[in-house]
């Protein structure tokens, strides 16, 4: 693990009541961020999700910790913590993660796959990946209107890897939609790639927990997206047309793994790398 980050860890902790973790917790005792719905923006209806109904999030996800719970002092104090990371290799992995478009997800998990995926080379694939985020952001965008949790940083500013505030504090934060898709990205492509099923998931983890680091999301916002993302996507798996583009999409896929093109170069070792010590160090 990074030296430098360790060393900044280790000074953010000693700093006792002048940290990150007790600026926190004042703005709670505060009320000034309490994680209490009625503090929210309140976001304009959602709309209807295209395509077959999708089990509603709403009945089988959990509601988000209460105020004064040991679940809710845990996600302050891991919000708290992952701010002395600002500046690390972990960070950095977290700003990549952070980009848009579906294109940026897939290639993400390059390292995961074991050969670089390449949108270029992946019509069908990102054309399904595409298809499937319109179905999944407004059911996640009626979750989040469901409980309107108020964002971590709504009230303190601390670091964040993400130039904008306002763009993301304008959508509730329980749960995640990164984390949800990350997930199921990372099922999709394990049905693609079975072998290689392990590294994938950890990377949709990996993934998920970028959202922690960038300081955007609540460590409960995160477990919320997967088990989302997991619900979502065996629903969809289960639908025709789902299942023959997926099948159109492993043909391509598997092609493009056993024939890589000479100018596609490998997954950056650098970033694989990172991705390793990000896999042994969740945010916790």
């Amino acid at each position: 693990m990074d030296r430098g980050f360790l060393s900044r860890r280790r000074r953010a902790r000693r700093r006792g009541t002048c940290g990150a973790r007790a600026m926190v917790w004042a703005c709670m005792l505060a009320g000034g961020m309490a994680l209490s719905s009625a503090h929210a923006h309140r976001a304009a209806p959602p709309p209807s999700p295209p395509g077959p109904p999708l089990p509603d999030g709403r009945i089988f996800l959990p509601p988000p910790p209460a105020p004064e719970t040991a679940s809710n002092a845990s996600d302050a104090s891991i919000f708290a913590d992952t701010r002395v990371q600002e500046g690390s290799g972990r960070w950095k992995l977290a700003q990549r993660d952070a980009r848009h478009g579906v294109g940026h997800m897939l290639s993400a998990f390059s390292c995961a796959a074991g050969f670089t995926l390449s949108p270029t080379h992946l019509p069908r694939l990102e054309a399904l990946l595409t298809r499937l985020e319109a179905r999944v952001e407004p059911v996640v965008a009626q979750e989040k209107a469901q409980w309107n949790r108020p964002r971590p940083y709504s009230e303190i500013e601390l670091p964040l890897c993400v130039a904008d505030r306002g763009e993301v504090a304008r959508t509730p934060s329980y749960p995640s939609t990164y984390a949800t898709l990350g997930w199921m990205t990372g099922a999709v492509l394990s049905d693609l790639l079975p072998t290689r099923m392990a590294q994938i998931m950890r990377r949709a983890r990996i993934y998920g927990e970028s959202r922690v680091i960038c300081g955007v999301h609540w460590h409960s916002d995160i477990t919320a997206g997967w088990m989302n993302g997991a619900v979502l996507y065996t629903a969809m798996r289960g639908e025709a047309d789902f299942a023959r583009d997926l099948d159109a999409a492993r043909a391509e896929i598997e092609a493009l793994r056993d024939h890589q093109p000479a100018h596609v170069l490998p997954p950056d070792a650098s970033e694989c790398a990172e991705e390793e010590d990000a896999a042994a160090h969740p945010p916790q």
